[in-house]
């Protein structure tokens, strides 16, 4: 698309219909905020400028999407989309920019291409996007004259019942010349409406004929969120068309109406997905993997053949044909090699698991190194915190080192290859390879005790 030209997204909103103090367009839509998505679309584009009007919230959305390659600018007044376009207009500097509802999160790049395509060819001063509804709902009715030109646009709220039986509506995209005449209209605008705001709909009859109106034939990618049902709709949507892919590309996903992707989770073939699971954020699955039942999956990454379930996995590393699970946690930094099992109630944070090793229940692993098939009981911890310090010491395990049930291991500290720490022991010095550690207070019975207690 070599045309030079920017995109507005609305995002200044109070979503009331949601309910909600959080901004409209930062509630999550298969793990990202909705507002993201626009921008994505706008992205695959490659426009001159991006600029986000906000207004409501307008902190926590710049807050979320400083990382971005923005412009932001404050409506102030929540007084319409009319309005919101108008505030822009001091940021914009292409000959013409696409304007795209920030609650509008599935519109595909190639219906702008398509819209803007029109729009050129056309020489409109304004386009727009339409889709066809069978029941229409709240959406404004797009009114076209005898030729087919889009004559105005009317909100539901102030329809006839005549103009209500249309079944073609506004989806709020647009493509806008950045020239006079447009914002001499948007000037003249005027709140003559239920609402009482400045709608963008009423330029079509201002700049009648100079208007174009492009249906697009999929209805269901250009759907906006009003309130939570329509979020939940869409997400039911944006999900079945993430995990038909997935199958399509050969993973088995058991049940998909189970299963919580996100959009930028890629997953190998063979690999089976079973009900409950949730993967999110930047997360890779290898091949001929099986996930869950049960496993949350965020930001991780997991090599072929392996299998977790019932467990929580977050910024983690999993190697080749590893177990985890169930109920097992692991933490931002946690990696774990090869055919290593992280088992029942294990939490792993910042550490290193060798190959091999075994950590199979009810233990806490942190800020540590465990070498090659290192065992580690139950119960046995790391203890790295110390009190009013934001460092955490390090504790090293070395290569088949057999750590007994309930022992502590007070870092910093480095237990050698092949040594043996004798369960219940509080180890706070180093041990030798191949030594066995023990610290235990001596074992006292007292012969008769309970008797005499009773007997007074």
């Amino acid at each position: 698309m070599s045309q030079t030209f920017g995109v507005v997204v609305l995002a200044a909103g109070k979503g009331t219909r949601m309910c909600s103090a959080r901004p409209k367009v930062l509630h999550t839509l298969c793990g990202l905020p909705l507002l993201e998505y626009p921008l994505r679309t706008a992205r695959e584009l490659a426009p001159t400028e991006t600029i986000v009007v906000v207004g409501h919230g307008k902190e926590e959305i710049e807050r979320a999407f400083a990382h971005w390659p923005v412009k932001f600018v404050d409506q102030r007044e929540p007084l319409g989309t009319g309005h919101a376009v108008l505030s822009a207009r001091e940021a914009l500097s292409v000959p013409r920019f696409f304007v795209v509802p920030g609650d509008v999160p599935l519109v595909p790049a190639q219906a702008l291409r398509a819209l803007l395509d029109q729009h050129l060819r056309t020489g409109a001063l304004a386009s727009f996007l339409t889709i066809e509804l069978s029941d229409p709902g709240s959406y404004g009715r797009v009114v076209r004259d005898e030729r087919g030109k889009p004559q105005k646009v009317v909100e539901a709220r102030d329809a006839s019942p005549k103009e209500l039986a249309i079944h073609e509506v506004n989806t709020g995209v647009w493509c806008l010349e950045n020239h006079p005449a447009v914002w001499a209209a948007l000037e003249r605008l005027r709140p003559n409406n239920v609402k009482g705001e400045y709608y963008l709909t009423d330029v079509v009859a201002s700049l009648y004929p100079q208007v174009e109106a492009v249906r697009w034939p999929e209805s269901d990618v250009l759907l906006g969120v009003n309130d939570r049902v329509d979020l939940a709709r869409i997400e039911g949507i944006l999900r079945w068309r993430i995990l038909e892919r997935w199958m399509r590309e050969g993973v088995s996903v058991v049940d998909p109406a189970a299963v919580y992707p996100g959009p930028d989770v890629r997953v190998g073939p063979d690999t089976v997905v079973f009900p409950g699971s949730f993967l999110l954020g930047e997360t890779e699955i290898g091949e001929n993997c099986r996930i869950g039942p049960q496993a949350y999956l965020l930001d991780t990454r997991v090599a072929q053949g392996a299998h977790i379930w019932f467990s929580v996995l977050e910024g983690a590393e999993i190697g080749e044909e590893a177990q985890i699970g169930p109920y097992a946690h692991l933490r931002a930094g946690a990696k774990v090699g090869a055919r290593a099992r992280i088992g029942n109630f294990v939490e792993v944070k910042a550490s290193q698991i060798g190959e091999g090793a075994k950590a199979l229940h009810l233990a806490y692993i942190g800020d540590a190194e465990v070498g090659q098939a290192a065992n580690i009981g139950a119960g046995a911890i790391t203890c790295n915190f110390q009190p009013g310090k934001t460092e955490k010491f390090r504790t090293e395990i070395g290569a088949r080192a057999f750590i007994g049930s309930n022992a502590c291991l007070i870092a910093p500290i480095r237990i050698g290859e092949g040594a043996v720490v004798g369960a219940g022991s509080v180890i706070t010095e180093d041990v030798p390879p191949y030594a066995l550690a023990l610290e235990r207070s001596p074992q006292v019975v007292k012969p008769n005790w309970a008797r005499r207690k009773e007997a007074g």
